[in-house]
């Protein structure tokens, strides 16, 4: 009679970046420089608040870099780290965010902002194999949503999980190294997961970035450039199942005690 084998648990690191002691210094610019990128205090609560805006319109940059790629502003920090690993951060998300059913292209109020994460799959990080991101947005039919990237066909995957209005909210990604699986969070329920079409084997670098609708190619004109809100105090090493039916259970936890000491923080 066969024995039975059981997976011995991966560990996915909580790699997200302690704003603290990181911004801005440790960052730099990711395709476009942010027109705001720093560390605020007594935001909705909390301290060490990063504030990150988009906006130099495409009209005022510079030859060359006029086209949608630069829309998305930013800034990253270098991990490079192996194996299963997780990126989250609160998002202070506005009310005003709800356009009541009226497109925000009409009334020059669309907002996007997200979490990047460059995987690779080399020992020198230099090899990039997928581009998992997890924000908001307000643009398009579907109004104001949670949306994660899909990392094999290019296209955006809409979440319903519920946005708290004038509240903080948790976003995130992970990635089980075992199954080559990236999963997107919203307030600590799984929203959504891709399993990368090639193999990764540990991340490079992380990214805050928020998205310039001034665009001329978007049909968009005056639309106005938020100052968006992430705080994230603390990062943790935290225990990750290996087998994703108990993810349900075993992730939900970690994201929860992850969520818990970062508020006790702030």
């Amino acid at each position: 009679m066969a024995a039975l084998v059981f997976a011995t648990p991966a560990v996915a690191q909580d790699i997200s970046p302690n704003l603290a002691t990181t911004v801005p210094g440790s960052f730099y610019t990711d395709r476009y420089a942010p027109t705001v990128f720093q560390l605020a205090n007594g935001i909705q609560g909390r301290n060490n608040v990063l504030q990150l805006q988009a906006g130099t319109d495409a009209a005022s940059r510079p030859s060359g870099q006029q086209a949608t790629f630069y829309n998305t502003q930013g800034r990253k920090i270098d991990m490079n780290v192996t194996g299963s690993w997780m990126f989250q951060s609160d998002l202070f998300v506005s009310s005003a965010w709800e356009q009541n059913n009226i497109a925000c292209e009409q009334t020059g109020t669309c907002v996007r902002t997200d979490l990047w994460a460059t995987a690779t799959d080399d020992v020198m990080f230099t090899n990039p194999s997928a581009y998992p991101i997890m924000g908001i947005t307000n643009f398009g039919a579907l109004g104001l949503r949670a949306r994660g990237y899909d990392v094999n066909s290019g296209l955006w995957l809409d979440f319903t999980n519920a946005l708290n209005p004038n509240a903080w909210n948790s976003l995130g990604v992970d990635f089980n190294v075992g199954t080559n699986t990236f999963n997107y969070w919203v307030n600590g329920v799984v929203a959504g997961s891709v399993v990368g079409g090639s193999p990764s084997t540990g991340v490079a670098n992380l990214m805050y970035q928020a998205y310039n609708f001034n665009d001329p190619s978007l049909n968009i004109s005056g639309n106005m450039n938020e100052t968006f809100n992430w705080s994230n105090t603390l990062a943790t090493t935290v225990p990750e199942p290996s087998t994703y039916a108990l993810m349900g259970f075993g992730l939900a936890g970690m994201f929860g005690i992850a969520r818990r000491k970062r508020m006790q923080a702030a």
